[in-house]
């Protein structure tokens, strides 16, 4: 049996996995796949194998990346074994990825790629794409919810004349609950432009959805604004919320503050009230010999 075969037949079943997932899952089968030189099958959930292959994609990508995939195989290793269809389970040592400092956007380069989005020319899913692209990008700004519930949006879970849009459970990570969140007056009359039935997506995407961050590294490109991708918007409105008082872990969803911390809160913009420098005693110094400056 392929792991494929698993994945596709038992175990995106019994985990109810979502499009995202299981996509994410193949794609980890598909790399390991190119390294071993053929389909991946139940015989190559190996020790030795599985860890020659991480060692190689971390040489190549991320740690985090490599950890995903590890993260992917032990899963279906884990559950094949439960189902005795393999006579071990994985035993491979942790793969460590390095905690990197949250970066977001400021608030300028925000409003640069508006700007930007809203001298865009065609139409997006047949809709105006200067106001399409600049309503999608203003809308994860200000609710700071995941890109993936926002494509997910309906007509009928937004009131442009109370301004609020409800995000619905089912389409957000986890699945927990629906959540609401105020839009403003600017954003509301933007997305009047691009309005359509009830049952319709407020922001339909033809497209594959991968290209959808291809289209927003574009914008940024010419916008002059280094490319966060639209996860890099839920970051910045965490931050500025933080900064300016407010509870960023109650906008961003999330039940552990130190998600918030470790992960969202960018430190160009939620800066500390004091750092080493200002705590430090001032150095006892001569001054400077003239002579140093001589060439």
């Amino acid at each position: 049996m392929t792991l494929r075969h698993l994945l596709d037949t038992e175990y995106a079943v019994i985990r109810a996995l979502k499009p995202t997932a299981l996509y994410q899952f193949r794609l980890s089968l598909t790399r390991y796949g190119e390294h071993l030189g053929h389909e991946p099958g139940l015989e190559d959930l190996d020790p030795v194998l599985v860890q020659a292959w991480l060692g190689a994609r971390k040489a190549k990508v991320s740690a985090a990346t490599a950890r995903k995939d590890r993260t992917h195989l032990v899963a279906l290793w884990g559950h094949a074994a439960r189902r005795r269809l393999v006579d071990q389970f994985p035993t491979l040592p942790p793969l460590r990825a390095p905690q990197r400092i949250p970066r977001a956007y400021r608030v300028q380069d925000v409003s640069a790629i508006l700007r930007l989005a809203m001298h865009l020319h065609g139409t997006v899913g047949g809709l105006p794409a200067c106001w399409w692209w600049p309503s999608l990008i203003r809308l994860a700004w200000e609710s700071a919810e995941r890109i993936g519930a926002v494509l997910q949006l309906r007509w009928d879970d937004v009131s442009l004349d109370e301004r609020w849009v409800i995000f619905r459970g089912e389409h957000r990570k986890g699945s927990t609950r629906d959540i609401r969140r105020d839009i403003s007056a600017e954003l509301a009359g933007w997305m009047r432009h691009i309005e359509r039935k009830p049952a319709d997506l407020v922001f339909p995407w033809p497209r594959q959805k991968t290209s959808l961050w291809y289209e927003l590294r574009k914008i940024c490109s010419i916008a002059g604004v280094v490319n966060r991708g639209f996860h890099g918007l839920r970051k910045s409105a965490a931050s500025y919320v933080a900064a300016a008082g407010g509870d960023a872990t109650q906008l961003l969803d999330h039940s552990n503050p130190k998600l918030a911390k470790d992960h969202y809160l960018a430190e160009s913009i939620v800066r500390p009230r004091q750092s080493a420098l200002d705590l430090l005693p001032p150095l006892q110094l001569d001054p400077l010999d003239e002579s140093l400056d001589q060439p």
